[in-house]
């Protein structure tokens, strides 16, 4: 009889399967967790642009104009009449004006003040007012009075020369000569129609009073009343020479005594221009002499001229003081570098022993040059261990890398990683410095570099 007793069931433990997923979850969970734990711990790496920064240094100074000028009086009195434009190139035994004693001659020709403007007087006219709009500053209300009297002096010259048409024939016609007189330039030169009271100064006889200008008084000739006998009437600058005298500081006399050419930019139209320099000193005072043979004609009406002495035009570039950093170097000789036979590549010649044979041993390794001088080329510290032997194939000799020199520079991060740039200094400040903008390897415009130097580990990571 088969037993039929109760049996006994044993249960297995089931095998417990990996579950790659969660492996490959946790993975990634420890890897954020420490990369954020890592980012915790940088110190963060600010980054700034490189912009470029004018450097043009100017001293400003007020000059006076000398030049050779001859003032001719009116030899009886009378009206004047002008037959030439002011500023006008005349030769000797021109006519410049006619004088009438009575107005006879000018009250027959019936004149009554109207004027019939031509083209090229319209044109005139346009060009001084056009100039004036194109210089005029609020800062300098005075120069409308300069437009008037040189819009009036304008209008009277076309009036005498419409006189003119007719004059000759009309005098020849009537026989009116007892009050009226053509009168002929006496020396070839340039008219000019303006007075002051610094007329004939010469660059023996500026001083100091000379640049004052309280008492200056300038005023034009041409005027619509009566001239008294001897009374200026024109004047003729005889020569295309003429000069520039300014004060200068003893310091500043000292600073450019040995020049010989100098540029300069005038307040007055924004004219630049190089010239010939003189200095001369006269007991307690200093003086620059700008030589001028060009561009008289512009400025014959101007007595006084401010300008700016351009001492520097360089351009360099602005970083912060904190993006600066100094860094040591190994010193190399030229002649040490060399070519790797397999590449292109610049580098230096590793020596190195057998330890079983003691025989020396050559290995090329590539090798940035920072910076080279006349003497020696930089290398970075961190390439080489102290006291590592270098060979030189041109004279057979080795040496140790032991020579340090130091370089100032900033971090470029441009690819993602900082590199060292070696810079030059022109000017310091609190917050920022200038430097010399197109040294070999160094910074250019819109690079971007590490604010803060000190933080910053060569050939790091940055973003």
């Amino acid at each position: 009889m088969r037993n039929t007793g109760t049996r006994k069931v044993v249960k297995l433990k089931k095998r417990k399967k990996i579950n790659i997923g969660t492996i490959i979850f946790i993975f990634i969970l420890l890897y954020l967790a420490g990369s954020i734990i890592y980012s915790k711990s940088k110190t963060p790496i600010s980054i700034c642009e490189v912009q470029e920064e004018n450097l043009s240094r100017e001293l400003t100074v007020t000059g006076v104009i000398t030049r050779q000028e001859q003032l001719c009086y009116a030899q009886k009195e009378g009206y004047v009449h002008y037959y030439l434009q002011d500023g006008r190139r005349i030769k000797k035994d021109s006519t410049v004006y006619s004088i009438d004693g009575n107005r006879a001659v000018y009250d027959t020709l019936g004149y009554n003040g109207e004027i019939t403007f031509e083209p090229e007087d319209m044109a005139e006219m346009k060009r001084v007012l056009s100039n004036f709009g194109n210089l005029y500053s609020g800062a300098a209300f005075d120069t409308v009075y300069s437009l008037k009297e040189e819009l009036t002096a304008a209008v009277n010259e076309m009036a005498d020369r419409q006189l003119l048409d007719n004059m000759q024939e009309f005098v020849a016609s009537t026989g009116v000569t007892s009050s009226f007189q053509f009168v002929q330039a006496d020396c070839t030169g340039m008219i000019s129609y303006t007075s002051d009271s610094l007329d004939g100064l010469t660059v023996e006889t500026v001083n100091s009073a000379s640049f004052d200008q309280t008492n200056f008084t300038s005023a034009s000739l041409v005027s619509s009343g009566v001239y008294a006998k001897n009374a200026p009437v024109y004047k003729v600058i005889t020569s295309d020479e003429w000069q520039i005298v300014c004060p200068l500081t003893p310091e500043q006399y000292t600073s450019f005594y040995e020049k010989t050419r100098m540029k300069f930019q005038l307040e007055k139209d924004g004219f630049t221009f190089t010239a010939p320099v003189e200095f001369s000193q006269r007991g307690s005072e200093y003086y620059m002499i700008i030589q001028m043979t060009k561009y008289g004609a512009n400025y014959r009406r101007e007595r006084f001229l401010t300008l700016d002495i351009i001492i520097s035009e360089e351009t360099g570039l602005k970083i912060p003081s904190s993006a600066v950093i100094n860094k040591d170097f190994y010193l190399v000789p030229p002649e040490y570098f060399t070519v790797g036979g397999d590449s292109n590549d610049n580098g230096l010649t590793i020596v190195t022993y057998n330890a079983q044979t003691g025989q020396p041993e050559y290995v090329f390794q590539k090798t940035d040059i920072y910076y080279q001088d006349e003497e020696y080329a930089y290398v970075n510290k961190s390439d080489f261990s102290s006291g590592t032997m270098i060979y030189s194939a041109s004279s057979g000799e080795s040496m140790p890398l032991a020579m340090i020199g130091t370089l100032t520079g900033a971090y470029n991060v441009n690819r993602g990683y900082a590199i060292f740039r070696r810079i030059e200094l022109l000017e310091a400040g609190s917050d920022y410095i200038i430097i010399r903008k197109g040294t070999p390897s160094g910074l250019s415009v819109y690079d971007h570099i590490a604010l803060n130097a000190e933080n910053v580990q060569e050939n790091s990571i940055i973003y």
